[in-house]
């Protein structure tokens, strides 16, 4: 047997990998967009990735069959806003189970247009990019939306970033040094 089947307990059985991938502490953004009839919506990601600088392009991994994913596949250009640690009710409103019609009312939070895509970002946060798709490769149950970005926000007033780890928010912490 494996060292790889005994962590998951016995040979042949389902790996966990969202267990297993909780460990791993990633930032916390939202993707905003416009689904085919105009209105505002978002998710909360923590896939976000700067994935090439020339060209400048960034990834985000989106559910298929999600509410948002659809919108992505006709959209003109999408936001992500990088959360701060002061938006945990952004987040958590991001993140929440939607039924089919149902929509979301970002009016509560301060928030602007992008000049480049119309897609709503959050001014609270650290930083906002603005996309334009380039590509929405299948992978598995989720697709990873490929945009270039076109527009880095100027004017937001986030600190300090928030995380999300072991599936709960969280705040960074003290500066680990050598010694």
């Amino acid at each position: 047997m494996s060292e790889w089947s005994v962590r998951s307990g016995h040979e042949g059985a389902p790996l966990d990998l969202r267990r297993t991938m909780a460990h791993l502490a990633s930032g916390v953004s939202i993707l905003t967009t416009r689904d085919v009839v105009g209105r505002d919506c978002g998710l909360t990601v923590t896939s976000l990735v700067s994935l090439s600088l020339e060209p400048p392009l960034c990834l985000v991994a989106v559910k298929r069959g999600g509410f948002l994913h659809d919108a992505l596949e006709v959209t003109e250009g999408w936001s992500v806003t990088m959360l701060a640690s002061d938006q945990v009710d952004l987040a958590r409103y991001a993140s929440r189970h939607r039924y089919p019609g149902d929509t979301d009312d970002f009016s509560s939070y301060p928030a602007r247009r992008g000049s480049h895509t119309g897609s709503l970002y959050f001014t609270g946060g650290l930083a906002a990019v603005e996309c334009v798709p380039e590509r929405l490769v299948a992978a598995g149950d989720h697709s990873i939306a490929v945009g270039r970005a076109v527009r880095l926000a100027e004017d937001c007033i986030g600190e300090r970033p928030l995380l999300y780890h072991e599936r709960d928010y969280r705040e960074l912490g003290p500066v680990v040094t050598d010694g």
